[in-house]
């Protein structure tokens, strides 16, 4: 991918991602309008990218996957947080989603530890998910273009 369609997808997609975090930081929940809005931004930054059709429909599978999981595990994980990671999938295909998933997870996870640990949160606290995955998606970008 040449330096400039990647510092387009960037300018397109973080200032999507960072509007999200704060709202779900916020309300705890992603409305519809918002999402609507999200996909379309989402899919014009990776429109951008050069990601194969097969990868990116690996990244539709990979999030359809996610949207299972946050559906039959009563929300343990958001369904707006599903559809993000499904419309990153598509947008920006499978190694980056899982890439972006793995470290927000570890983020997420590396929290959740420290607020039990220094008894800031229960074991049944909820935490936003998208300012974690943000992040990951931060990370990921940091990390390819260091390569």
């Amino acid at each position: 991918m040449e330096v400039w369609e990647s510092a387009l997808r960037e300018c397109v997609s973080m200032p999507v991602l960072l509007w999200l975090a704060i709202k779900d930081k916020r309300e705890m929940k992603i409305r519809g309008a918002a999402l609507v809005l999200a996909a379309v931004f989402l899919l014009l930054a990776g429109s951008f990218g050069t990601a194969a059709a097969g990868v990116r429909v690996g990244g539709a599978l990979f999030g359809v996957m996610i949207l299972v999981f946050c559906y039959f595990s009563e929300e343990a994980m958001g369904l707006a947080d599903g559809i993000i990671i499904l419309l990153l999938g598509i947008s920006f295909g499978l190694y980056e989603t899982v890439a972006i998933c793995f470290f927000s997870s570890l983020y997420a996870g590396l929290t959740s530890a420290a607020l039990l640990i220094f008894r800031k949160a229960g074991r049944k606290t909820r935490i936003p998910f998208l300012p974690f995955l943000l992040l990951g998606y931060v990370t990921v970008a940091l990390l390819l273009h260091s390569v």
